[in-house]
């Protein structure tokens, strides 16, 4: 029995460590996800600042525009003048074009504050871009990285794989389906650790004569209050957790 014990304690060891990295590897997929969306947002903000500015950029072609075809119209008013046969007909022109002459200084001189606004969003937009290229090489970065994990964990997990498949082939199956059972039941502590006669999974004390079997180990003993497996062993651990991803 006390091979078998060991044996229960060494799968234990190993299924603890495969659940921590499937744990950690599960982690990955939606951290990876966390960095593509902020990059996203910080992409469509620089977007909107783009559409802002191309929007200003054209409502200044057409002011320009409707500058030309004003002056445009001014030319041809002029021109009139010389087919003009009445004095009605000539005062009624210069009226016209000298209307159409007062509305061109403004127009050719346009929002003094739309053109400073318009070089400050184009400053704006240019530090917004490259901050963004900055920020996309440092997202794939990070991506890449989460990525070699992925194939880091694929692997180690392979080789913890086969090593608990040779040690469950030394565990009698009666032993091993009480193991299993326990392992999904306790949040994967089926074997718990003794000293000074408490059990250190649920802290309970155990009777004297049942602590004295233990130490004998010449059967398989289960704790009265957890039921768990019973080991004599302080010479094991649980694995440590590994440090989740920070998505940002």
């Amino acid at each position: 029995m006390r091979e078998q014990l060991e044996g229960l304690i060494a799968l234990q060891i190993v299924d603890l460590k495969i659940q921590e990295m499937e744990r950690a590897r599960g982690e990955i997929p939606q951290l990876m996800a966390s960095l593509e969306e902020v990059f996203k947002k910080e992409e469509e903000k620089v977007q909107m600042q783009r559409a802002e500015m191309e929007k200003l950029q054209k409502e200044r072609r057409q002011k320009e525009k409707d500058l030309e075809e004003e002056i445009g119209r001014v030319k041809k008013t002029e021109a009139r003048v010389f087919e003009i046969k009445t004095n009605k007909e000539y005062q009624a022109v210069l009226k016209e074009i000298e209307s159409a002459k007062k509305t061109q200084p403004s127009a050719r001189r346009g929002n003094p504050g739309n053109l400073e606004r318009s070089e400050e969003m184009q400053e704006n937009l240019i530090k917004g871009e490259k901050e963004l290229e900055a920020r996309r090489k440092e997202i794939q970065r990070r991506i890449n990285e989460l990525q070699m994990k992925v194939t880091s964990f694929d692997e180690e997990m392979a080789g913890e794989l086969r090593q608990r498949a040779e040690r469950v082939k030394k565990i009698p199956a009666d032993i091993l389906s009480k193991y299993r059972l326990l392992f999904e039941k306790r949040q994967g502590v089926a074997v718990a650790r003794v000293n000074n006669g408490v059990c250190l999974a649920c802290n309970m004390n155990l009777r004297p004569q049942l602590y004295i079997e233990l130490q004998k180990q010449d059967t398989l003993i289960l704790c009265p209050n957890c039921s768990r497996i019973f080991s004599g062993r302080m010479d094991w651990v649980r694995p440590k957790k590994r440090e989740s991803q920070k998505s940002c």
